[in-house]
């Protein structure tokens, strides 16, 4: 299979349980770190799909830990937050490890004598000339530049983290530790039927999603974050005008915009009430355009996928990403949409979140990965 966007989602499912599975040396360095310092909340700084995924795992972060853990944009750091997280244990994160933003925090951090970490899905990435302090997080060698593997690990690796600094300071118990690591390989597990569901359902819905022009994404909880992505993954691949709102925000305005013609996709995963549910009801009488992922037992509706088995809400987001990246990589292919408009060359070239030897760096990647598959 030819290693593009789908290849990569097909892999996701597989890593994360190879990762769940060596997470303790995969998460060794970072956690020894932590613990030989004498700081105990954390920051983690990020940008694009590095922060979404930030975002996506938070909750069970502060679920599975005993301090505080803030997460912020690059500029909400710089510009707003800088002197009240100094304090914190720092953590950037660029999967490309040649994000510009990234390097500069890195830079400023040194200046001020500040330690941090790295993570980077490239440990080969400009930004390792400026740390010793650097962990691959577990992403191995995504050589393509919409991210969907390196998003998935990053989520798990972050919950592993915690976990695993949780039960070494004795704050997780045993059985808790277990009963958690089951309930992420589930989620693995998830992932993979999710998949198999969003190609019947792109297969089902073939002309709508070809057709679709402008939609609406609309998540709770973690999921506020994993269709904060799903938006970014359709304006990048597709550059189809997308919007994310928490379903209570949705209905108090923007979805006074609505028209048949609008795509709305709705997370109801880990919910305790049919709220969203009945949101989306209200919302299919506007637009037959509605799609859902759901783990709740309620009418069947076509445009739903259904996921068999229910998971707490924090740690539904190792799956619940895999219908929209499966659609920005499939659509996006059968329309042969990944070119940008010809002037975006130039947008690119006046101002550029990657480094100067990007592409260099890239090109090292994909070479990197025709070795390994010769053997």
């Amino acid at each position: 299979m030819e290693k593009d966007m789908e290849y990569y989602i097909q892999v996701s499912g597989r890593i994360m349980k190879d990762n769940l599975d060596k997470r303790k040396s995969l998460t060794q360095k970072i956690c020894d770190w932590y613990l030989d310092q004498d700081k105990e909340d954390i920051c983690l700084i990020a940008s694009g799909s590095s922060l979404n995924a930030a975002y996506a795992a938070r909750p069970f972060l502060l679920k599975y830990s005993k301090f505080d853990i803030s997460v912020l944009s690059t500029v909400e750091y710089l510009d707003v937050y800088r002197e009240r997280e100094k304090n914190r244990f720092t953590i950037l994160i660029s999967q490309s490890g040649c994000s510009t933003n990234i390097i500069e925090i890195m830079k400023e951090l040194d200046k001020e004598h500040q330690p941090f970490v790295l993570l980077t899905g490239n440990e080969n990435g400009s930004a390792s000339r400026y740390t010793d302090r650097l962990v691959e997080y577990g992403v191995g060698n995504e050589t393509i530049d919409y991210v969907t593997l390196g998003y998935s690990t990053l989520i798990e690796f972050l919950m592993l983290m915690i976990l695993e600094i949780g039960f070494q300071k004795k704050e997780i118990s045993d059985q808790e530790y277990e009963t958690v690591v089951s309930q992420i390989r589930k989620a693995c597990e998830m992932q993979e039927l999710c998949l198999i569901q969003a190609k019947e359902l792109v297969q089902k819905r073939y002309q709508d999603l070809l057709c679709m022009e402008k939609a609406i994404l609309v998540g709770d909880g973690a999921n506020l974050a994993t269709v904060r992505e799903g938006a970014l993954k359709f304006q990048e691949t597709l550059k189809v005008p997308t919007v994310y709102y928490e379903s209570e925000e949705f209905i108090h305005g923007p979805d006074m915009q609505l028209t048949p013609d609008y795509s709305v996709f709705f997370i109801d995963c880990g919910k305790a009430s049919d709220r969203l549910y009945d949101i989306y009801k209200a919302t299919s009488l506007i637009t037959e355009r509605c799609y859902m992922i759901t783990d709740q037992v309620h009418d069947k509706r076509d445009g739903q996928i259904r996921m068999p088995c229910r998971l707490p809400a924090e740690i539904t987001p190792l799956y619940t990403a895999a219908l929209f990246q499966y659609i920005a990589a499939h659509v996006t292919k059968e329309k042969n949409n990944f070119t940008c408009h010809p002037l975006f060359s130039r947008m690119e070239q006046a101002v550029s979140p990657k480094t100067e030897d990007y592409d260099r760096i890239m090109k090292e990647k994909l070479e990197r990965s025709r070795r390994e598959e010769n053997g």
